[in-house]
């Protein structure tokens, strides 16, 4: 029986609207940024072409931070997060 993490995902702007400001996600020992951010995706249902793009993979806008640093999202799939740590996503910046 694998062991569960519990990561906290919080998000900003468009993303808190979809996936609320703070959600803690359960993910298997061991998941990466990836695992967690399609866990947060599937709870947005409909909403998760937002930060998924359909091949699965987190769309190369989606801004991510962890532990204070960004992640590209091409490499959210090779850090991987251990029990209590954070991420925070912000969609794309817009405005003028």
């Amino acid at each position: 029986m694998s062991k569960t993490m519990k990561i906290t995902i919080m998000c900003y702007a468009r993303f808190r609207d979809v996936f609320g400001e703070e959600s803690t996600i359960d993910v298997s020992d061991g998941a990466t940024i990836l695992d967690a951010v399609t866990a947060l995706a599937i709870k947005g249902g409909d909403d998760a072409e937002l930060v998924l793009s359909p091949d699965g993979t987190i769309r190369n806008y989606v801004m991510i931070v962890h532990q204070g640093s960004r992640v590209i999202p091409a490499d959210a799939g090779t850090i991987t997060l251990t029990d209590g740590e954070s991420l925070t996503l912000f969609p794309p910046v817009s405005g003028g």
